[in-house]
C-alpha cells in the first residue's frame, strides 16, 4: 500500500507542477500600458507648467509696478502664456477607459505636443519678461517727508 501511495503522489505532481509553473506569478509586474505611461506624462507637463504659473504673476506684478512706457509687449506676453495654459486646461477631455487604447495614446501624444508649445511660449515670455526687467532702473528712493519748521 505505501508504494502505491508514493506513485499515485508522484503521479499528481508530475501532473500539476508544469500547470502551476504556468500561472504567472503575483509579483511578476505587468506590462504597463502605454496609453497610462502618456497620461502620466502630460499630467507632469501640466504641474510643471502650473508650478510657473505663480513666477508669470510675480512678473507681471513687477513690470505693471514699475510703470515703464515699454512694458506693454511683455505684459501682453505674459497674458498671452497664462491664457494659453488656461485655454489647454478647458479644452483637455482624457478619453474614458472605454475608449480604445490606441484612441487613448493618440490623444495623450497629442496633447503633449500642444503642452510642449505652451511650455515654449512660457519659457520665451518668462526669459524675456525677466531680461526686461533686469534692464529697468531701479526704483528711485522716495525722499523722506520734511521736518516741520520750529516756529517760536
Amino acid at each position: 500500500m505505501n508504494y502505491l501511495l508514493k506513485t499515485a503522489l508522484r503521479t499528481i505532481l508530475v501532473a500539476f507542477v508544469p500547470a502551476l509553473a504556468a500561472c504567472p506569478s503575483p509579483t511578476t509586474q505587468r506590462q504597463p500600458d502605454p496609453a497610462q505611461a502618456a497620461e502620466k506624462a502630460v499630467m507632469a507637463r501640466h504641474d510643471s507648467l502650473m508650478a510657473k504659473m505663480d513666477h508669470l504673476y510675480s512678473l507681471k506684478g513687477k513690470i505693471t509696478a514699475a510703470k515703464a512706457p515699454a512694458a506693454g509687449p511683455y505684459l501682453h506676453g505674459l497674458a498671452a502664456a497664462d491664457a494659453a495654459m488656461m485655454d489647454w486646461m478647458h479644452q483637455y477631455r482624457a478619453p474614458d477607459t472605454t475608449a480604445g487604447p490606441a484612441a487613448r495614446l493618440a490623444y495623450f501624444q497629442q496633447q503633449q505636443q500642444v503642452l510642449a508649445g505652451v511650455s515654449k511660449q512660457f519659457r520665451a515670455t518668462i526669459d524675456s519678461a525677466t531680461l526686461f526687467i533686469g534692464q529697468l532702473p531701479a526704483a528711485a528712493p522716495v525722499p523722506a517727508p520734511a521736518a516741520p519748521a520750529l516756529t517760536k
